[in-house]
């Protein structure tokens, strides 16, 4: 008969090793109930914390616990109170000991996604006497994923030795990675262990084949995905089953980073494209979408593809050092030539033509003064000011379009002003006609939307085909942003090619490398991008990152080898490369090319009578107000006469009535 979990002293094997390998940690410990276990505190020191998260002091806060209640639809007790404690002690190290650990692995599956801390050097140590439950952890995908665990054996027959047993890990799925196997043999009675091995080796310096889920967005030049024969490929979609039509050739500036990790550290790249149609995002039930979702689901095991360092998703998932920088800019529409009608006011500046018209009031002033004073000594007229105000009018309206005055002018005092007038009118025409003349023949363009300023003072409409493309601005304190996202939309592919081909007048996103490379949609196509314009700034920018699940093991070693890639310049390369081999190069030259389209000189072009629109327009207001002024005229002239041959059969009327009273008088 096997004696119960009781006869088992725990106590001597568990000091031993939290002294060696969990030094400088916080160790959570799911105490048993059953069993001796103790720690000793003359070898505990000061070298790590002992966290009891069955303590009361975690269990009884309500207020923590109502706020895990209200976030997360599935939880029990155990994983309320390792949540807390992760969150309030930051545990590195879990201590649980037989049929606790089953339940420990479920709570903290969740509780590592539910806190909001987290760390990339977890340790697990699980104890327990009972044979059958060893079998049944082994099937657990916990012992799968993770690859800093220690399981420890007894029995009744040898209660003083431990075997101490670790988890395969490495190789692939299919070879049952969370497979036991043993490490060394501890002896109580020695406090010694057989072989002296390393309990918590490095399992990643090879691991054999070991598969990396990545889900297949083809986002180019991110993430590249081509499907070929067969032999041709470096990957495979699992999302084909076993069809050979799967086979992947998987590259991109940050495929090739995962690509080089693998080749490092002797792990096969897979990818997944069954739900991997858009960046995703995660709920705070754990689920989500797109390849983000996939991640959360536990479908994949890291994603790429223009990930952006997004706060709503680093709380649910474990995040990389950044990859590269990205700035989200837009192709706008190009700047339009400028439209005829106004082709008469283009050869000066607004304040210009505000400061002739000064002038030209400051002139009607001058010479009507002038010309009031000279009536007022010249001849003995009243209430001259109407005939001085008329003359001054008419005199600087006919100098400025250098036309002679038909009043004789007496005083010398009026003909200097007129003569200096005069100059002035001239000065100002020539300057005018030589403006004029430059604008007729070299085209003007309106200005482009080309800046942050610009597109949000045009209201310009812009469009992307994900919400990933703003998320990062959402929310912001800068009220021009958020006026300017009033005017973003989001449509699928086939409306972004219809509204960039039929030159709708919206604005739509790509993103800046850092290298000078562009990742453009392909609903954008090199006709519609002859119509369309290159931002000459970044609506904003980010870092991008890869997103993995939470407690992945790997992340150290990927985020090391960020570093060595930034420090030896691959980053630049793999961008050059994955462009020239994957995208359309002159596509490429034609975005860069349109920052500088339409800004030079593109010489002297023949006129047409689009030209002289403008002119024809003022020339027919002119016509218009001549015929106006006739009909007054004409109007006023029969008023006039109507009232002088009423005034005449008037005065008839009483002549004749006088001579008939006088006639009547004489007889």
């Amino acid at each position: 008969m096997l004696a119960t979990s009781t006869a088992i002293n725990w106590s001597a094997i568990i000091n031993v090793i939290m002294q060696i390998y969990l030094q400088n940690t916080t160790v959570c410990v799911l105490w048993p109930l059953e069993g001796e276990f103790n720690l000793n505190a003359k070898d505990t020191g000061n070298a790590y914390t002992i966290i009891n998260i069955q303590a009361n002091n975690i269990n009884n806060k309500a207020n923590d616990v109502q706020k895990f209640k209200e976030k997360f639809l599935e939880s029990n007790s155990l994983t309320l109170m390792l949540t807390a404690a992760i969150e309030k002690s930051h545990c590195e190290s879990y201590l649980a000991f037989e049929k606790d650990t089953l339940k420990f692995i479920d709570s903290f599956s969740n509780a590592s996604r539910y806190s909001e801390w987290r760390s990339k050097r977890n340790h697990f140590v699980f104890a327990s006497s009972n044979r059958t439950l060893e079998n049944l952890l082994e099937t657990q995908r916990f012992f799968e994923d993770q690859a800093t665990i220690l399981f420890i054996t007894t029995d009744n027959s040898n209660p003083g030795i431990f075997d101490l047993k670790t988890n395969k890990f490495v190789g692939p799925k299919a070879n049952k990675p969370g497979k036991l196997y043993l490490l060394d043999r501890f002896y109580a009675n020695t406090s010694g262990f057989q072989f002296g091995e390393n309990l918590f080796p490095n399992k990643l310096e090879n691991l054999q084949g070991r598969e990396i889920i990545v889900p297949g967005m083809d986002y180019r030049p991110y993430l590249v995905i081509n499907y070929v024969v067969s032999g041709e490929n470096n990957s495979y979609d699992l999302s084909y089953g076993s069809s050979p039509e799967g086979s992947v050739q998987l590259d991109g500036t940050e495929a090739r980073v995962i690509i080089t990790f693998c080749e490092l550290f002797n792990c096969t790249v897979l990818i997944d494209s069954s739900q991997a149609d858009d960046w995703g995002e995660v709920y705070s039930n754990l689920s989500g979408i797109g390849s983000l979702g996939m991640v959360a689901k536990g479908m994949a095991d890291i994603t790429i593809g223009a990930m952006y360092s997004w706060d709503s998703d680093y709380i649910y998932l474990d995040m990389s050092m950044y990859i590269v920088r990205s700035g989200v800019t837009c192709l706008v529409p190009a700047p339009r030539r400028l439209a005829s009608w106004i082709l008469p006011l283009e050869p000066f500046q607004f304040t210009l033509w505000l400061a002739v018209i000064v002038y030209m009031i400051l002139e009607v002033v001058s010479l009507a003064l002038t010309y009031r004073f000279e009536i007022s000594y010249v001849s003995s007229k009243t209430n001259v000011w109407p005939e001085s105000l008329k003359f001054a009018v008419v005199t600087t309206l006919k100098l400025f379009v250098s036309q002679s005055g038909s009043k004789k002018v007496i005083s010398q005092t009026v003909r200097v002003l007129l003569f200096t007038c005069f100059l002035n009118d001239l000065i100002v025409t020539s300057i005018y006609g030589g403006g004029l003349a430059s604008i007729l023949t070299v085209p003007s363009y309106e200005e482009a939307s080309d800046t942050l300023d610009r597109l949000w003072s045009h209201k310009l409409k812009w469009a992307a085909n994900s919400e990933a493309w703003v998320s990062a601005i959402r929310n912001t304190d800068d009220n021009r942003i958020n006026d300017i996202l009033e005017n973003f939309f989001i449509y699928p592919d086939e409306k972004l090619k219809f509204l960039a081909h039929s030159h709708s007048g919206y604005g739509f996103t790509v993103e800046r490398l850092p290298f000078g490379h562009f990742a453009i949609g392909d609903y954008l196509t090199t006709e519609s991008i002859n119509h369309l314009k290159i931002m000459q700034e970044d609506l904003y920018f980010q870092y991008t990152v890869a997103f993995t699940s939470r407690c992945w093991p790997m992340l150290s070693a990927f985020d090391n080898l960020l570093y060595w890639w930034h420090s030896a310049g691959l980053d630049n390369y793999w961008e050059w490369r994955a462009v020239a081999d994957n995208m359309n190069v002159q596509k490429q030259k034609q975005v860069e090319a349109t920052m500088y389209s339409n800004m030079e000189d593109m010489g002297p072009v023949k006129l047409g009578m689009s030209n002289f629109v403008g002119i024809l327009l003022l020339w027919m207001l002119g016509i218009t107000i001549s015929f106006l002024v006739f009909l007054y005229e004409l109007s006023k002239n029969y008023v006039e006469k109507r009232k002088a041959n009423n005034f005449k059969d008037q005065l008839t009327a009483k002549v004749l009535g006088c001579r008939s009273n006088c006639t009547n008088k004489c007889f």
